[in-house]
């Protein structure tokens, strides 16, 4: 298996504004929230480090007082964890997410459209608050610079069955 199954805990239905409270875009989204694991983020730390040609990760876990000027600028951005995986439902410009997505709307979708998902807004929480778990089947890499219509996927790769 070339990654963790990822237990589902809830959905979130958000927005945030670049620049605000650390948010890096404009967007509102909704999405069934996944429990990170030790496995997942260090698999997350040796993409960032292909991704950067480097040990990113060692580096982003040193006291930021062992860099000299210098070395700050030759690093890779760090890299924040842990990342909340999540499974994405939809995305909006910010203003739409008024009377159109609201978090009763999307639970009202799910539970009319999305039989395998809709036990994520279940109570019972008698199995530790795990409502379902996803196995993995790939992983993308998106550009997200720009409006969310100029988002690209750059690579995709799928994970070989069984």
């Amino acid at each position: 298996k070339l990654w963790p199954d990822l237990d589902a805990t809830g959905i979130i239905v958000d927005v945030e504004f670049d620049g605000v409270k650390g948010g890096t875009m404009d967007m509102a989204w909704a999405e069934v929230s996944l429990a990170t694991s030790p496995e997942h983020e260090t698999l997350l730390d040796a993409l960032y480090d292909i991704f950067y040609g480097r040990s990113a990760a060692s580096s982003a876990r040193e006291p930021a007082s062992s860099f000299n000027d210098e070395k700050k600028e030759e690093c890779a951005p760090r890299r924040v964890g842990p990342w909340v995986p999540h499974l994405s439902l939809c995305y909006d410009n910010p203003e739409g997410l008024g009377p159109n997505m609201t978090r009763s709307s999307v639970e009202k979708l799910m539970r009319e459209k999305c039989p395998t998902l809709k036990s994520v807004l279940e109570d019972d929480t008698s199995d530790g608050g795990v409502k379902f778990t996803r196995s993995v089947s790939g992983i993308s890499l998106w550009r997200t610079a720009g409006t969310m219509a100029e988002w690209k996927c750059l690579d995709r790769f799928e994970f070989p069955l069984g």
